[in-house]
């Protein structure tokens, strides 16, 4: 029973978040429409959210070599996204210490499924799921809006492959606690 309560409490959390869109607008001088450059913001907050989470994860759950994995492939995706900013000159809002966030939207979203994955190992294993297949659905939508750049449709592309593999990689760690 809680294996199908915690995804529904992980989607009233996400809940929160509608669009990718910051939550300041962006001080740049880029050539990039300006819902480009806010979701770029977002997707590189976006990463950091997932890093900063399985970070976490991986000192409360060392023996799950799941986070420490995902957590290192996290930071290339937002190092990527980072790589996007730059070459725009679109300002980048990521802020530097883990769990904060400019965004107040996935702050607040940090802040609940760290506490939601304290409980356990399979409630990490759960939000590393929603965190994946929000992901996957957010770049969906960015790579909707990037049409006509494709470096930025290339590295969006590649995150989705990422966050697929990462969503595989949770579900094989839940299976496991099943056997």
């Amino acid at each position: 029973m809680k294996r199908f309560l915690l995804p529904l409490m992980l989607l009233c959390a996400f809940a929160v978040i509608g669009s990718p869109v910051s939550a300041k607008k962006p001080e740049s001088t880029s050539l990039l429409p300006e819902d480009v450059q806010e979701t770029l913001q977002f997707m590189r907050e976006e990463e950091k959210l997932a890093h900063d989470v399985y970070a976490y994860f991986n000192t409360l759950y060392p023996e799950a070599n799941t986070f420490a994995n995902i957590m290192e492939s996290e930071q290339r995706h937002t190092d990527a996204v980072a790589g996007l900013l730059a070459k725009y000159a679109v300002r980048d809002l990521a802020l530097p210490d883990p769990g904060k966030f400019t965004n107040p939207d996935l702050q607040a979203l940090y802040d609940e499924l760290v506490k939601i994955g304290a409980v356990s190992l399979e409630d990490a294993l759960n939000v590393g799921v929603a965190i994946e297949e929000k992901d996957i659905t957010d770049i969906n939508a960015a790579i909707v809006e990037a049409v006509g750049y494709t470096d930025i449709v290339q590295v969006y592309t590649n995150l989705v492959a990422g966050s697929a593999r990462h969503l595989d990689g949770f579900l094989r760690a839940l299976d496991a606690l099943d056997k």
